[in-house]
């Protein structure tokens, strides 16, 4: 969904970005948006499920090479009303195509702006924590 609503968005602009679902450690492009895995949130579990969520943590990263157009991106990705919204992305289709029972943004777990610079390139970016309801058949 990501690379479907976010990629074409960027890539009418031509922007590239690289998303995947999976850590980044150097991304080739930027902006980068990449998943991985957070703690199993067993709290939320319902009954018969004893491992709760899935929680993913969602990140969005960008160079500093161009800093007002790389933080403009970033700050239209954070955007409730742009169509390069993360969290409106993810919570577009709560079924994830069929291989979910919910999907929902954590409001409180979004980072706000970060250094998330390694060495040899600045970058910044942010965070957005995702529970995802497994579907069973």
């Amino acid at each position: 969904m990501l690379r479907q609503d976010i990629g074409t968005a960027l890539a009418s602009d031509n922007i590239d970005c690289e998303i995947e679902p999976r850590l980044v450690l150097s991304p080739s492009e930027s902006p980068c948006i990449d998943m991985y895995p957070a703690p199993r949130d067993s709290t939320s579990a319902a009954m018969g499920d004893i491992t709760g969520f899935y929680v993913i943590n969602i990140r969005a990263r960008v160079t500093m090479a161009d800093d007002e157009s790389a933080q403009d991106v970033l700050i239209d990705m954070t955007d409730d009303d742009h169509e390069l919204c993360v969290a409106a992305v993810l919570q577009s289709d709560p079924t994830l195509n069929g291989w979910a029972t919910f999907v929902g943004v954590d409001p409180d777990s979004f980072s706000g702006l970060l250094d998330m610079s390694s060495p040899g390139r600045q970058m910044i970016g942010c965070t957005w924590r995702v529970m995802i309801g497994q579907a069973f058949s």
